[in-house]
This record gives structure tokens, C-alpha cells and sequence, in this order.
């Protein structure tokens, strides 16, 4: 291969992780290029002009296991080419995760630190996605909210035109008291002091009006950019990947989406009103400097005192703060786990356990608040003061220029510059601590950022959306779970036709249910191909595959809402006759019909109203409401009372009648008659065939066939006689 010649690959392959359209031919014809192989400067010059920041750093391998949330970048090789890395994993095992751009396949592959540093030339293209401020698809921070704000520029124009007026209307009871003092005290102007009287009225009036019109636009404003941080939030989460969820814990994710209102507080509210109050000081200001600069810049200069102390404590105040977000997110996390795990604390008696482990916590939480209040009493202790300096201050000053200068229209100036000085500390007192709770809310966009800003599931929307048959062909797949070395499925490849009943058996952790969630797209990276009736499943629409695909695993959740409602949740407009048929298919109507309220029954959280064998076989009708192509059943009768699996089992031939299914079980029993059977061993391919067929020719199969069927044999062995009780 050509030097450089997977250079613009690479950049097309980041280009894609940041949501940004790329190919290797636009490239090539926006900047006029001879060849696909450029050297990293040229590379840089065609980011930059396809929209993206880049730059090129040298770094250590430990500057790489530092790069975090600026990964995808480019690793420069010493023979031209490059790698996409995407991960470092820095313990005693050292690699990186890397995608090789003009590989056979771009899925993400493992490379040890020796071998990296070997070919590695020690350079790095870092590229990111330039967005404007008034992007909104741009990543989650202050800027987007910015953003958000930035749509409501009407209202936002409305606001500071209040704010002006209102600023304005502010300077009417300085003017009128030195109207008051110079003209109507001074001269005994009664008819003066009615007009005045009047006016001051009529300006009141209009300013009460004012500040509640300001109020009322300030309502509409948080309301609206509240319901677009809300949508945009539960937007973001729900499109991020399955393997997110399933290292996260449910607690911390709340806790995350929580810290939502913090940051909407601080822009629509403390800062927003800051800046809306700090736009008297535009009108405030001159006049104080009008009547006395020495005691203006008094003033502004015991407010700069406090700002500097703020900025001066601001570092420890942080680190309180962020200490009780983390403790407090913990807490969360511990409580939801027990909530969930209830039955389990109850069934083991671990309440006491349970409690101390509680009791912990609150303890350390404790602390840390009182750290945090030690610390913030601390500022309050400077600020105060200083606070009551800036006031006694100007008393002080401005009665000793009074009485210097002897002058009563002195006076009277006097009295008209405390006035304004009042109105002038509280937005100078707002804006100096607006940077404590700045610092909050970016401490709170910090834990949000760090939770929607994670890579989302690739969905690839404008796929191909035509009716499957139902034929499925894995091709050599290759699968290895993030952050894991060894892979969970190695070089799988067989064929399954349409209409046809497959089962898959093997060892736990042999790779069975990793087969079904590829094939639903919830993962995308790996080697090889899974192709649906000939067509690439990362090439359909995912809406439309996973409709099109029924799953029932062993664990359903059902939500809360009658039982009609959740067997239709995936088709709310399938007819009474449709979901009584996919009852039917279930096994499910016998037990339905013979609630109070039938299909309009109410389940609760967690369904604690039906047993286990019911919720399972409400999952299977939902699975069939939108009569799917491909069904998979995940051990979907194993957790089933024998009652159940019989219904369930009797319904078989019809459930798969005129679709493919896929089963999974751990009971080979439930398998036999499946058109074939798949068994893995240790994410292997190691035979495919009928019953019959795997109990003559594969050893794992018959193996597990005969632990399970030891009962048949152990039962027609004799039993002992009991001993006989005689009577005392």
C-alpha cells in the first residue's frame, strides 16, 4: 500500500464516529488532490476545510491513555499510514483499540503497547466537530444551552427592552427627591409637589407593570428552553448504546439527567436575572459618577475586593462542591439498587445490612456538607463586611464631604447617591456571586455532558425497509464485546432459510445470546457480516429491523399500564381481534380472560399482581403483535412453571408457523424437534444439524443431552424401603 494512502480513509472513518458525512472521493475533489495518498499536513488542510478543527500533537503512550473524551483521533505509522484509535486501556496488560481504515473490515481491533510504540511515529491527529453557536446538534454544554436560548431571541430581545425601561423607571425616586429637595422643599412649591405627586403615581404604576411583564416573559422563556433541555436529554439517552446501560449504573444515570435543573436554573434564572439587573448599572453608573466619583469608584472598588476573594476561594469551593455531587450520586444509586432488589433484601433479611451501608453514607455525605458550608461560611465572612463597608463606607465619606463643603444642595446630592448605591450593590454583589454559582452549574455539565455525550448507537436512519423473508447468514463473524481481550464469538458462520425453526445450545457464556443481540443491531462492530434475506443488517433502517424482529427473553419488563396496553405498546393501533390472537398464539388468553378486568388490568411496577410464567407469556404476545418475520426466544420458557411451558410449548408449531425462529434454551429437551440446532462452545462453531444427527456425530451436544436426561435413569433405579416406625 501507498504512503498516506489510508490517510483521508482514517479521516472519513472519524469523520463518520462525529457524526459528520464524508467520503474519500469528496475529498479528493474539494481540495483538488492528484491521489487518495497525502501526507498528515495535507490531511489537516482537508479537515479543516470539510468543517472540522484538527491539529497535530506529539505525544507518550501515557499522553494517549490521557486523551479520553478526544478520542477518535489519528495515529501516524512510520511507513505513512495510520490507524483510527478509538480506546486505551492503561493496566498491566497495556493495549489500545484501534480500526485499521482500509482493513477488510473496519471493526475495532486490539493492539499491545509494544507493538503500537514499534510502528507508532509518536504523532496524533486530534479532529473534532466544529459546531456555531447556534448549533444544536452540537454536544452538551453551556453553549448549547446558549443555543437553545438563542431560538427564543424574540423573547430574549423583549427582556432586555423591559429591563432598559425598567432601568430607567429606576432613576425616577432619585430624580424626585431631588425635585423634592431643590425646588419644592426649597421654595415652598405646593402646586409643584402635587404634579410631582402625580407623575411619581402614574411612573409607578407603569414600572409594576413592567416587572411583571419582564417576570411573566422570564416564565415563558424558562418554560420553553425547560421542555427543550427535557426532550433533548431523554432524546440523547435513549439513543445511546446497550453496552452503556449495561456498565452504568440505573442510579447514577438519574442522578446525571437530574443535574439538568441545576444548569437550567443558573442560565434562565440566576444568571439570566443577573445580567437583566445588571442592565441598570448602564443607567445607574454615570449618574453616581454625575454626583461623586470619589465615592463611586468607593464603591466599585469594595465590590472588586469581593469578586477577588470569590475568585480567590473559588478552587476549594469546587472541590466541595463536586465531593457532595458524587456522594450524593452514590447515595442515589444505593437506594435505587435496593428499591429494585427489594424481594432479595427482604428474602435474605438484609435489612440491617442494608441500613448500616445507608447509615454510611448519610455520615459521609454529612461531612462533606459541612466541609461545603465550612467553606462557603468562610467567603460569607469576607463578603460580609465587606458588604456593610460599602454602605457605613459611603455614610462616611459622604457626610465628612458634606460637612466640608457646607453646601445643602451637597446634601441632598448626598442622600440621591445612597440611594442609587443601594441600587447599584445588589446587581455588583449578584455579578460577583454569579461565579460561585457558575461554578456549580458547570460542575453540573460536567456529570450531563459526561453522560449524553457518549458515542450513540449508530442507527443509520434511511436504511433499507423492505419486508423481510426471513433468511439469515452469519459469514465468518467475529465479535469481541468493548473492552474485553479475548472475543466472545470467533469466526461463527452458517445459514439459517426462512421459515425455518433453529435452535442454539451450548455451555454458559459459549456466545448464544451475544448471537441474537448482533443480530438486532444493538452492537455494530465486528468482523465479518450478518446479511438478512442477502442484505447487510447495518444497511436496513434499525426502526424498521427491530419491528421486524420479535424478542422474548428470559427477563421481560413489563411497563405500567393495563395489559392491553402492553401487549399493543409496540402497535397502538392493532385491532381487539389482533391482540387476541397474539394472546392466543401465547398462551396467555386462558389466564387473562379470567382477570376482573381482563385485558383492561392493571399491572403495577414490577407486575407483582402476575406471576412469573404469566408475565412471560404477556412478553410472547407482545413479541407477536406486529406478527414479526424473525422471532427470537432468548430462554424464554425457562424461567416458566411446567404448567406454562406446555401451553407455551403446545403453541410452538403455530407460533413458528410462516416465520423464522430462533431459540435459545438451555433445555435440549425444548429443542428437538427444531428444523436444526447450533452449538457453540467458548464463542465457537461447533456443529449444526438435527437432534439425531448431533447426538451421533458431536460430543458437546450428546454430552449436555445426557447430563440433563440422568433423571430418566436414576428413576428406574429401586429405591430403598423405609425403615418401619414402631409405636413405643
Amino acid at each position: 500500500m501507498a504512503a498516506g494512502a489510508s490517510n483521508l480513509a482514517a479521516l472519513v472513518l472519524v469523520a463518520r464516529e462525529l457524526e459528520v458525512s464524508l467520503s474519500i472521493e469528496k475529498l479528493v475533489d474539494d481540495n483538488g488532490l492528484e491521489s487518495p495518498s497525502v501526507d498528515s499536513d495535507t490531511l489537516l488542510h482537508c479537515a479543516r476545510r470539510a468543517g472540522l478543527r484538527a491539529k497535530k500533537v506529539k505525544l507518550s503512550w501515557d499522553g494517549l491513555a490521557k486523551l479520553g473524551r478526544a478520542l477518535p483521533a489519528i495515529v501516524e505509522l512510520k511507513n505513512g499510514n495510520c490507524l483510527v484509535l478509538t480506546g486505551v486501556r492503561d493496566n498491566e496488560h497495556p493495549v489500545a483499540f484501534v480500526r485499521d481504515p482500509v482493513g477488510a473490515s473496519d471493526a475495532e481491533t486490539t493492539i499491545d503497547r509494544h507493538r503500537l510504540e514499534e510502528a507508532w511515529t509518536g504523532e496524533v491527529v486530534l479532529v473534532k466537530r466544529h459546531y456555531e453557536i447556534v448549533d444544536e446538534e452540537q454536544p452538551f454544554s453551556i453553549r448549547l444551552i446558549a443555543a437553545l436560548l438563542w431560538r427564543e431571541k424574540r423573547l430574549v430581545r423583549d427582556l432586555a427592552l423591559s429591563a432598559l425601561l425598567l432601568g430607567l423607571l429606576a432613576l425616577s425616586p432619585i430624580i424626585f427627591w431631588r425635585l423634592l429637595s431643590d425646588k419644592v422643599i426649597y421654595y415652598h412649591a405646593m402646586s409643584t409637589f402635587n404634579v410631582l405627586c402625580l407623575v411619581m403615581l402614574v411612573l409607578t404604576l407603569t414600572e409594576a407593570g413592567l416587572a411583571f411583564l419582564r417576570s411573566y416573559l422570564l416564565l415563558v422563556l424558562t418554560t420553553r428552553v425547560d421542555i427543550r433541555i427535557s426532550e433533548y436529554m431523554f432524546d440523547k439517552v435513549l439513543r445511546l448504546p446497550i453496552d452503556f446501560f449495561e456498565r452504568s449504573q440505573v442510579g447514577m444515570i438519574s442522578r446525571d439527567m437530574n443535574e439538568v435543573w441545576r444548569i437550567r436554573q443558573f442560565m434562565t434564572g440566576q444568571m439570566f436575572g443577573t445580567m437583566l439587573d445588571s442592565m441598570m448599572l448602564l443607567f445607574f453608573l454615570p449618574v453616581m459618577f454625575m454626583f461623586s466619583p470619589l465615592l463611586t469608584f468607593l464603591v466599585l472598588g469594595i465590590c472588586a475586593l469581593i469578586a477577588g476573594w470569590l475568585l480567590f476561594m473559588l478552587p476549594s469551593y469546587r472541590r466541595a462542591t463536586w465531593a457532595v455531587l458524587e456522594a450524593e450520586g452514590k447515595r442515589g444509586a444505593f437506594l435505587i439498587q435496593t428499591l429494585q432488589g427489594i424481594r432479595t433484601v427482604k428474602s435474605l433479611a438484609l435489612e440491617d445490612r442494608q441500613q448500616r451501608s445507608w447509615d454510611v453514607q448519610i455520615s459521609q455525605i454529612a461531612q462533606l456538607r459541612q466541609r461545603e458550608g465550612m467553606v462557603s461560611a468562610v467567603i460569607q465572612a469576607v463578603v460580609r463586611p465587606l458588604e456593610r463597608f460599602a454602605v457605613t463606607g459611603v455614610y462616611a465619606v459622604g457626610t465628612y464631604l458634606a460637612l466640608t463643603t457646607n453646601d445643602p444642595v451637597y446634601v441632598s446630592a448626598l442622600f440621591a447617591f445612597l440611594m442609587l448605591s443601594q441600587r447599584v450593590a445588589g446587581p455588583l454583589m449578584q455579578m460577583a456571586q454569579l461565579v460561585n454559582q457558575y461554578d456549580e452549574a458547570r460542575s453540573a455539565v460536567r456529570i450531563v455532558a459526561n453522560l449524553v455525550n457518549q458515542p450513540r448507537e449508530n442507527i443509520s436512519n434511511g436504511g433499507v425497509k423492505k419486508e423481510l423473508d426471513g433468511h439469515i447468514q452469519f459469514s465468518d463473524l467475529t465479535f469481541r464485546y468493548p473492552g474485553a481481550l479475548n472475543p466472545a464469538l470467533q469466526k461463527i458462520s452458517f445459514e439459517v432459510a426462512a421459515g425455518m425453526t433453529l435452535g442454539v445450545v451450548g455451555r454458559s457464556g459459549s456466545g448464544k445470546s451475544t448471537l441474537t443481540r448482533l443480530l438486532q443491531r444493538l452492537h455494530s462492530e465486528y468482523e465479518g457480516s450478518i446479511k438478512i434475506d442477502g442484505i447487510d443488517v447495518r444497511e436496513y433502517d434499525i426502526a424498521h429491523l427491530r419491528r421486524s424482529l420479535g424478542i422474548v427473553l428470559q427477563e421481560n419488563f413489563l411497563f405500567t399500564g393495563t395489559i392491553r396496553e402492553n401487549i399493543t405498546i409496540a402497535k397502538p393501533n392493532a385491532s381487539h381481534d389482533e391482540m387476541v390472537r397474539a394472546a392466543r398464539l401465547a398462551g396467555a388468553e386462558e389466564f387473562i380472560e379470567r382477570l376482573p378486568r381482563g385485558y383492561d388490568t392493571f399491572i403495577y411496577e414490577g407486575s407483582p399482581n402476575l406471576s412469573g410464567g404469566q408475565r412471560q407469556r404477556l412478553a410472547i404476545a407482545r413479541a407477536l403483535i406486529q406478527d414479526p418475520r424473525i422471532l427470537i426466544l432468548d430462554e424464554a420458557t425457562s424461567a416458566l412453571d411446567p404448567d406454562s411451558e406446555a401451553i407455551v410449548n403446545a403453541n410452538i408449531k403455530k407460533i413458528a408457523q410462516g416465520r423464522t425462529v430462533i431459540a435459545i434454551s438451555h433445555r435440549l429437551s425444548s429443542l428437538v424437534n427444531s428444523d436444526a440446532i447450533l452449538v457453540l462452545d467458548r464463542g465457537r462453531f461447533l456443529d449444526m444439524g438435527t437432534h439425531r444427527e448431533l447426538l451421533e456425530r458431536c460430543e458437546v451436544y450428546s454430552g449436555l443431552w445426557s447430563q440433563q436426561n440422568d433423571h430418566v435413569q436414576a428413576g428406574a433405579i429401586p429405591l430403598q424401603p423405609r425403615r418401619a416406625l414402631h409405636a413405643v
